[in-house]
């Protein structure tokens, strides 16, 4: 599972507190918008720029130097990242206690709407497999903020805040990713460019809002990945050992998470870095700012780089699903390539799952209540009609795995569209692998990067990574080194996509 402690888990900016705050800044919409998602994408709308409140209606203020602490992580981040500070930020260290208080947010200030709207999200997971029994994911997302997080920078108030008093090493990589989330705004807007992506997402969802986040935070993770390969080897293995004890403090609060909230939190970051990765391997710094200027409109980009940044990805549109009497929607558009891959890798091996999934080309939903039950309904297609069958077989093998949901697929060839609804907390859980889902894409995806930077043609690395991940156990391409037998049969794989 991808690592969340060490890296500035919430993804992005909740808002900067006063050192005196005595309660959360973090408002309310913060945690029913990170519930009311359609999954993986429309949910981390409320995680990645959590916009706070501001203490006055003056702007930011900034100082005129740097804190002495942070100038050798602001030189560090100019330099790998191409981009020089307009300006300095402020700068804030808070302990411990009082810096939780600015990432979490308090349940009983819920309203009956705002709770009726995360009791409908909790339905439409479980409905879609990614849940099981009775769980409270407003609970859930706050226990995953308030544990996880080291420290993050406010598009809102211009600010840095640090858990803790002290710069501590496992905190550095963290605060390159922060400082660089800095420079990204003040060149390219992504706090502004967040609030406009996520307010158009309560009309309409879409998976822009998705795609630009993971933009921001997957840049973010590439540069603290070069501060952490920058450093000599006896500073890498005493930062790799600060990181594991960090991980370690949290371990017990993440294991009372569902893996689905984690991989909602964690997606941006891991399958972030692959997609930005991928964009600098022939471009450098120039190409990944040309991403931030124009960005992919789509996830399937996530889940397979190479395509989606060639511009070869033209999803077909899909009309939005009708309803039918008695059905009220609280919810509707665009389903996404990678909600589509996880909702199916509950219910059959992951490779499967992803083998229909990259065959996407474009749906639409709408997500309902019937009788007080939160159900869906999708219309699907894929890029081919090749892949439009694979989708339709993968649907029907999930519909029958999906006990007491309900669940219906029709495929008329050009379509397959689908329908589920809430089979409730007693239901037998799916296969519970989001985590494993995500780190098989991820690795897909990192290794077509990684040769792409070694100078292969696009189109070998794309084939030379697809084979890898199905000739060999994730277990193994993660591997500090392979063995002679599977360095032979990588070598095979090459030659067969030459």
């Amino acid at each position: 599972m991808p690592t969340l402690v060490g890296m500035s888990l919430p993804p992005g900016p909740p808002p900067g507190p006063d050192a005196d705050s005595s309660s959360s800044d973090i408002p309310r919409w913060v945690i029913v918008g990170l519930v009311a998602v359609m999954l993986v994408g429309a949910a981390l709308a409320a995680l990645a720029v959590l916009q706070g409140r501001s203490d006055s209606d003056s702007g930011p203020s900034y100082p005129k130097t740097w804190d002495a602490r942070i100038v050798p992580y602001v030189k560090i981040v100019e330099k790998e990242r191409g981009l020089t500070f307009l300006h300095p930020v402020p700068v804030r260290f808070l302990p411990d206690k009082a810096f939780e208080k600015t990432v979490t947010a308090d349940e009983s200030k819920l309203d009956k709407n705002e709770r009726k709207e995360i009791d409908q999200y909790t339905g439409l997971l479980r409905a879609l497999g990614l849940l099981s029994g009775d769980v409270d994911l407003f609970d859930a997302f706050n226990s995953a903020h308030g544990s996880g997080t080291l420290a993050y920078y406010s598009t809102d108030k211009k600010v840095i805040v640090i858990r803790g008093e002290q710069l501590t090493l496992a905190a550095r990589p963290t605060l390159v990713h922060e400082l660089t989330h800095v420079v990204q705004d003040q060149h390219f807007a992504i706090g502004d460019r967040l609030e406009k992506l996520r307010k158009a997402n309560e009309k309409s969802s879409t998976t822009e809002y998705d795609v630009f986040d993971a933009i921001v935070e997957g840049d973010a993770e590439r540069i603290a990945t070069d501060y952490r390969s920058s450093l000599p080897p006896a500073q890498r293995r005493a930062l790799a050992d600060s990181e594991a004890k960090q991980r370690e403090n949290v371990f017990a609060e993440y294991k009372k998470v569902p893996k689905v909230v984690l991989t909602m939190i964690s997606s941006p970051y891991s399958l972030g870095e692959a997609m930005v990765q991928t964009a600098a391997a022939n471009g450098g710094n120039a190409a990944v700012d040309d991403l931030f200027r124009d960005p992919p409109a789509h996830d399937s980009v996530l889940l397979d780089p190479l395509p989606g940044l060639a511009g070869t990805d033209k999803p077909a549109e899909v009309a939005v699903p009708a309803l039918n009497g008695g059905e009220k929607k609280f919810v509707s558009g665009e389903f996404g390539a990678l909600s589509l891959y996880l909702m199916l890798a509950e219910r059959m091996p992951a490779l499967d799952a992803l083998s229909a999934a990259d065959g996407w080309g474009g749906d639409a939903f709408v997500a309902f209540e019937r009788d007080g039950t939160s159900c869906e309904r999708t219309a699907v297609r894929g890029d081919t009609p090749q892949a439009t069958a694979r989708l339709g077989s993968a649907l029907q093998r999930w519909a029958v795995a999906s006990p007491g949901s309900g669940a219906q697929v029709q495929d008329d060839g050009a379509l397959v569209r689908f329908e589920s609804c809430d089979p409730g907390t007693s239901a037998a859980p799916g296969r519970d692998a989001s985590d494993q889902a995500l780190t098989l894409v991820s690795i897909r995806s990192q290794l077509g990067a990684v040769l792409l930077k070694q100078g292969a043609p696009a189109a070998a690395a794309s084939c030379i990574a697809e084979k890898a991940v199905h000739a060999f156990a994730v277990s193994t391409l993660t591997a500090a080194k392979l063995g002679a037998a599977d360095t032979d049969k990588l070598r095979r794989i090459a030659l067969s996509c030459r």
